[in-house]
């Protein structure tokens, strides 16, 4: 009966955690960064590859200095991989079958939030082997976790996107998959192992190249370590040592010889280099990053549960010490391994100039994992040790986990809201409106400072300008049909109003109720420097004039009529 109803909680909670992530997909209209996404897709369908100039278009925001992340000989985009791009096309072959823009929005985010619900279940099913021998622990692991996930809207909303982020955990869930299979479980063979891993560590490269290269570091140093390990455990002779040591390294040397050829095409080690350079990198910036990173985890994710479930752990091994059972044993090994791979991620990652939400969004699962694994193995060792202490140590976890759960319950309450009235923003104003006003947009130019590529992909317009004015000497020889100013990004602004400003006799103002925001809507929900307007549930309307989006539309515009 029991295990009944066990399965039924873990087909509603994977019900409820599929309604959180993909009702209401297709609201708002992609932003910038997924925009370019469908672009890039689409250049792929038309040329094989992320080509940067079209016909019309460059799509390229990467920055002002176009020699940095265009190949010269193929015009093609190479300031990140381009795993994301092509596992686009599909999405976006089916959205080309309609003309509905908020169809088009469901087929090319769909792929993504589908890979974000797989890498949920291979969470699931890496660190269930646990509980080998223990089914109702198991299960109710299983329960835990697809509840974890559902409060954790951070990690949703990141899912829902046309980016690389779903992808991101997918690959990592699958190395965990095969890593503690082999090291832990013991459950796959040394060749499957090495296979899988250099695999999709080369799958991984071309998702997020970072990813790769701290993912490579931490399993090498794992491997080191656990190797060293054994052999002074064993007393091995020093040559049978250094052999198994090279045997645990070989799949992450394969991986990088696979990935040398696309790290000479990408120009990844030149191109980061110059990018760190013009951004500015400091101690300082490393500190800050790791700061935001912290108070972001304590308030989003399970930071905080995790390091009191751990102490508490600790403290129970000194003051009560006794036998652990083998699933026990395994839990400790895979939630320290877990700790230690956060770690080090976070410190890795932090070295990056600028630091992004989406950038550590893998950490979100990883967090929930490790807390209920030492939350699990912290009630055993209570329950075996004495009635009273598990009582007190599992009251002061649920309290713990009930005052964790009341601090996000405005974003729970924001995505509730999200999911029974979607959410719009400036692009789903303005981009429907130009297709009323106009039949033909695809003749339109269209002046806009920053969330250019919405308008390539929705529209076929001609877009001018963007947030980088790679191309803004030619530019300002075209006289566009509608100009968009983008109030909140100023360094681009005085570029698009100059159109306006120079024949203004020429323009008539178009307001609209919705306000003019820096996005149409990211998935972040930490503020910072990066990102200055997180993530809104509720569509924000214009309270006063100067708040409203405005279209400056050429009067003696007919062409597109």
């Amino acid at each position: 009966m029991q295990r009944n109803i066990e399965i039924g909680l873990i087909g509603i909670c994977s019900l409820l955690c599929l309604t959180i992530l993909l009702k209401n997909l297709s609201y708002p209209l992609l932003w910038q960064d997924e925009a370019e996404t469908a672009v890039f897709a689409t250049r792929i369908l038309q040329n094989g590859f992320p080509k940067v100039h079209g016909r019309k278009n460059v799509v390229y925001e990467f920055g002002s200095n176009v020699t940095l992340g265009i190949d010269e000989r193929t015009d093609a985009y190479i300031g990140t991989t381009w795993g994301h791009f092509y596992f686009a096309v599909p999405g976006v072959l089916a959205a080309a079958a309609t003309e509905d823009l908020y169809a088009k929005t469901w087929w090319v985010r769909i792929p993504f939030a589908l890979a974000g619900a797989l890498a949920i279940g291979i969470v699931v099913l890496a660190i269930t082997p646990v509980f080998r021998g223990q089914p109702g622990r198991a299960r109710r692991f299983a329960i835990y976790f697809l509840l974890g996930c559902c409060v954790s809207i951070s990690l949703l909303l990141h899912l829902r996107e046309a980016r690389y982020y779903s992808l991101l955990i997918l690959l990592v869930a699958a190395i965990g998959w095969v890593h503690f299979r082999y090291v832990v479980f013991e459950t796959l063979s040394y060749r499957r192992y090495a296979i899988s891993l250099a695999l999709l560590l080369v799958l991984l490269f071309n998702v997020f190249y970072s990813a790769f290269f701290i993912m490579g570091l931490l399993l090498g140093v794992e491997a080191l370590w656990r190797e060293v390990s054994a052999s002074r455990s064993a007393t091995r002779e020093p040559r049978t040592a250094v052999k198994r040591i090279a045997t645990s390294l070989t799949p992450l040397a394969a991986a990088g010889v696979c990935v040398v050829p696309l790290l000479v095409f990408f120009e990844t080690f030149s191109i980061a280099a110059e990018f760190s350079k013009h951004v500015g990198f400091s101690a300082q910036v490393f500190l800050a990053n790791g700061k935001n990173l912290i108070v972001h985890l304590l308030r989003y994710e399970m930071l905080g549960l995790v390091v009191l479930c751990r102490v508490a752990l600790l403290c129970i091994d000194r003051t009560a010490p006794g036998h652990l059972d083998e699933w026990e044993v395994r839990g400790r090994r895979v939630s320290t391994q877990l700790i230690g791979f956060a770690i080090g991620y976070s410190l890795l990652s932090c070295l990056n100039p600028l630091v992004y939400e989406r950038y550590f969004i893998v950490l979100s699962p990883v967090l929930t994992v490790v807390f209920l694994l030492d939350a699990m193995c912290f009630s055993a060792r209570t329950k075996a040790s004495s009635a009273t202490l598990h009582a007190v140590g599992l009251a002061v976890i649920v309290l713990a986990t009930a005052v964790t759960g009341a601090s996000r319950i405005d974003e729970i309450r924001g995505r509730y809201s999200e999911i029974t009235e979607p959410y719009r923003g400036p692009l789903d104003y303005v981009i429907p409106w130009i297709r009323e006003q106009y039949p033909h947009p695809d003749r339109l130019v269209i002046a806009t400072n920053y969330e250019n590529h919405p308008y390539m992909y929705y529209l076929g317009s001609h877009t001018i300008v963007g947030l980088s004015r790679n191309n803004i000497r030619r530019d300002r020889l075209l006289e566009p049909d509608l100009v968009v100013p983008r109030r909140r990004w100023r360094s681009s602004l005085p570029d698009a109003m100059a159109f306006v400003k120079r024949a203004p006799d020429q323009f008539r103002t178009v307001p609209f109720e919705v306000r003019d925001l820096h996005y149409n809507n990211v998935p972040a929900l930490s503020k910072s420097t990066s990102t200055p307007d997180p993530h809104r549930f509720v569509t924000a309307l214009a309270d006063r004039d100067p708040q409203r989006l405005e279209v400056f539309v050429r009067i003696d515009s007919g062409s597109a009529r």
